[in-house]
């Protein structure tokens, strides 16, 4: 969740009970306000005046005559549990009710004492007070005993209607509340947010500049302390990538010297072999010069492809070139193996963006595979297809023993893999070359299969887009 979406949530989740307890505190002080006012009235009435005018006609002696009351002499149920229906009577905004000792109303408009307020005064309260509810809202009541004892108003229970439009004034105070608390967490949240997001962009464009260090704040405060952790890190990142680099540096020389020191005397040599070595016969040395060959330059490919420096070496191939290439260097290995190369070449050049020496060794190490693991008098194909205008294959197919099903499933899960014994009767075979071939058609966007075919042996495949 984004610091932003954050701060709204909890400036919404802070800002809802806070508005709802400003509403519940309104409210109670506004109750305790009323019962005040309407304690005070009701406690006014209990003098001598009022109760000779209450105990000479308990119904009319405050509350006065109202539209629906019951006239003088209308029968009254004496027990005070009864809930007679009252009358329909214009709202008052006070009224007064009187009550014997048995809290039985003088009439049939005094609603029904209520029964906690009842328990209360029988306790010895002085007075109680409690809420009421009615259509319009929530009123208030109290009951005051009067110590007339014996008479019809021996309590006094005094109401005052609650406000018009309570719950609308409750809705507005809630959402005035809420907009306010809302405002006033987004408002402390917002310089922190601003503050993370200038952070943020200044550690990004740090970032595109070669990783240089940022602007310490003036404020002292966590978010400066992370731009201390920052520049430490950057300091530390720039110490490390001068060791890589130079690192890098000397792989890239030791690499190159051993190209040159190395891997083009052995080829030259292996060249000599082979031009030396009669039809027939088993010339070791030939063998032991191409597997040693082979060796230097797969070392020499790994390397490059670790070189941090080297991944965009790219440029126009001429795969068609190449691939001739490959197979002339390894007809002769293929003579002395006794086993038959052909080659299938199209009419057009195949062209491929890649790294020229880094896809040579991955051809030259499917096809050096594809030789020395063969049977006598077996064959090997290399063909070079175009798949459409913006594709080609690259199929090497050889007639070998094959490879079992679970030496199969190592080979397309490990990196490093040699095969079965069969597959690896030569001692000095290289077990880094198809390593090496994969890494290079992952790094240039090629795609590398291998496959059991129904009728033995092994084919590889190479795969991808033309330049």
């Amino acid at each position: 969740m984004m610091l932003r979406t954050r701060a709204l949530v909890t400036g919404a989740l802070i800002a809802a009970p806070v508005a709802a307890l400003a509403v519940m505190t309104v409210d109670r002080s506004r109750a305790r306000d009323l019962e005040l006012a309407l304690g005070r009235v009701v406690r006014s009435q209990v003098n001598a005046q009022v109760r000779e005018r209450c105990e000479s006609d308990p119904r009319w002696f405050l509350t006065g005559p109202l539209d629906g009351r019951p006239r003088p002499g209308d029968p009254v149920d004496p027990n005070p549990d009864a809930l007679p229906p009252r009358p329909k009577v214009n709202p008052q905004p006070f009224e007064l009710f009187a009550y014997d000792e048995q809290f039985a109303g003088s009439s049939s408009a005094a609603p029904r004492f209520p029964l906690e307020m009842r328990q209360r005064l029988q306790a010895r309260a002085p007075e109680t007070a409690a809420p009421y509810e009615t259509e319009a809202g929530t009123g208030v009541q109290i009951a005051v005993p009067t110590g007339w004892i014996g008479g019809p108003c021996m309590y006094f229970l005094g109401r005052m209607e609650p406000q018009p439009d309570q719950s609308s004034a409750r809705i507005w105070l809630f959402l005035t509340s809420f907009v306010v608390v809302f405002g006033a967490a987004l408002a402390a949240a917002a310089p922190m947010v601003l503050r993370v997001r200038k952070l943020s962009g200044q550690a990004q464009q740090a970032k595109n500049d070669g990783f240089s260090t940022l602007a310490l704040d003036a404020r002292k405060d966590e978010l400066n302390a992370v731009t201390f952790v920052y520049n430490d890190a950057v300091n530390e990142l720039r110490l490390r990538k001068a060791r890589v680099d130079d690192l890098d540096a000397g792989l890239r020389r030791f690499v190159q010297s051993t190209e040159d020191d190395v891997a083009t005397p052995l080829r030259a040599l292996e060249r000599t072999l082979a031009l030396a070595a009669p039809h027939g016969d088993e010339p070791t040395a030939l063998v032991q010069a191409h597997d040693l060959a082979a060796r230097v330059d797969n070392l020499t490919a790994a390397a490059k492809l670790r070189m941090s420096t080297h991944a965009g070496d790219a440029g126009d191939v001429d795969l068609t070139d190449l691939v001739v290439r490959v197979v002339a260097r390894h007809e002769p290995l293929a003579r002395a193996a006794e086993v038959s190369m052909t080659m299938a070449l199209p009419d057009l050049p195949v062209i491929v963006r890649a790294d020229a020496a880094l896809l040579e060794r991955t051809v030259a190490n499917i096809v050096d595979n594809a030789v020395r693991y063969n049977r006598p008098n077996g064959s090997v194909a290399v063909s070079l297809t175009r798949d459409g205008d913006r594709a080609f294959r690259l199929m090497v197919t050889d007639t070998g023993g094959g490879i079992g099903a679970e030496d199969f499933k190592t080979l397309t899960a490990i990196r490093r893999f040699r095969g079965d014994e069969q597959r690896n009767r030569r001692p000095g075979a290289p077990g880094l070359g198809l390593a090496v071939a994969r890494e290079v058609a992952d790094r240039f966007g090629l795609r590398l299969d291998l496959r059991r075919p129904a009728a033995g042996g092994f084919e590889a495949e190479i795969s991808g887009p033309t330049a």
